[in-house]
């Protein structure tokens, strides 16, 4: 009896040594998204870049990553090719249809989850209309018309040696420049993607929580803001969701980590200064 339960505790141990040893003998990675996507049109290609890092560090070459988005039963699948540096990776995609579509980056042993898409229907009817309805710019006309209209007349007088012909058509020319010069500093119509666009904007704070998912913080960094949605959680950094720091501090931790301390394992990301000012927006809030 002894030997059998000796055997079988073997066997449980032996089989939880097999599951948790890819995580610890390198089988996670962290996913860094180049940028946050700006504005999605549908049935457009929009390229996505990001970088592979074998436990949040290393970048990794030869690897096959798949993209999965979803959108009202309508799935996509779309396999990155290697580009670039070390580790960097370049899939293109193109949504069918319009909507908020959930999407995730699948590399190495994990999947990791990205923040929603955006996608607007294509502007193409709206901007067919937007031009088909533009108000006439009278002033520009106007100012057009008179131009032509006074210097035929002052042409004409001058050709009579007529004295006045001169002052007739300095005079012609002043004033349509000016109907034209103010014509100009109308302003044109929107268009429906620049209103959409403007309307889709979103505070510094949201930004931030997007990036921390995007660029793979919320992997190595527990946020309650985003420990829902993570599949891979590894937590080796400090748990976030309570920190308050001096920007200045933080400022110097995202551009730079080894600047701040020299055995960080967190990585240069490459952030741009809006990125790191949302993340710290982020990192900040209440």
């Amino acid at each position: 009896m002894k030997v059998r339960i000796l055997l079988v505790a073997s066997l449980l141990l032996v089989m939880t040594f097999l599951l948790v040893s890819p995580a610890l003998a390198g089988g996670w990675a962290v996913i860094t998204l180049d940028e946050l996507p700006g504005e999605i049109v549908a049935g457009q290609p929009l390229e996505i870049g990001f970088t592979v890092r074998q436990h949040g560090v290393t970048p990794v070459d030869g690897l096959t990553p798949t993209i999965h988005a979803r959108q009202a039963g309508v799935t996509l699948m779309e396999q990155a090719k290697a580009q670039g540096e070390t580790g960097h990776y370049i899939a293109t995609l193109t949504f069918p249809q319009a909507g908020e579509w959930t999407w995730s980056i699948q590399a190495f042993t994990g999947n990791q989850p990205m923040p929603p898409l955006s996608v607007i229907a294509a502007p193409a009817i709206a901007q067919s209309k937007t031009k088909a309805s533009a108000p006439v710019n009278f002033s520009l006309l106007a100012g057009t018309l008179g131009v032509a209209g006074l210097v035929a007349g002052a042409f004409v007088a001058f050709r009579r040696k007529a004295r006045w012909a001169i002052a007739l058509l300095v005079l012609g020319l002043v004033l349509g420049a000016g109907s034209i010069a103010s014509a100009a500093e109308q302003p044109g119509a929107k268009s429906e993607a620049q209103s959409v666009a403007e309307d889709a904007s979103v505070s510094q704070v949201e930004a931030g929580r997007r990036l921390f998912i995007a660029k793979g913080c919320m992997v190595c960094h527990s946020h309650s803001e985003t420990n829902g949605i993570r599949e891979i959680a590894v937590d080796m950094g400090p748990n976030l969701t309570n920190i308050k720091a001096s920007p200045e501090y933080l400022r110097m931790w995202l551009k730079d980590p080894l600047s701040v301390k020299s055995t960080a394992q967190m990585p240069v990301l490459g952030l741009s200064e809006a990125e790191i000012e949302s993340l710290i927006a982020f990192i900040n809030a209440d």
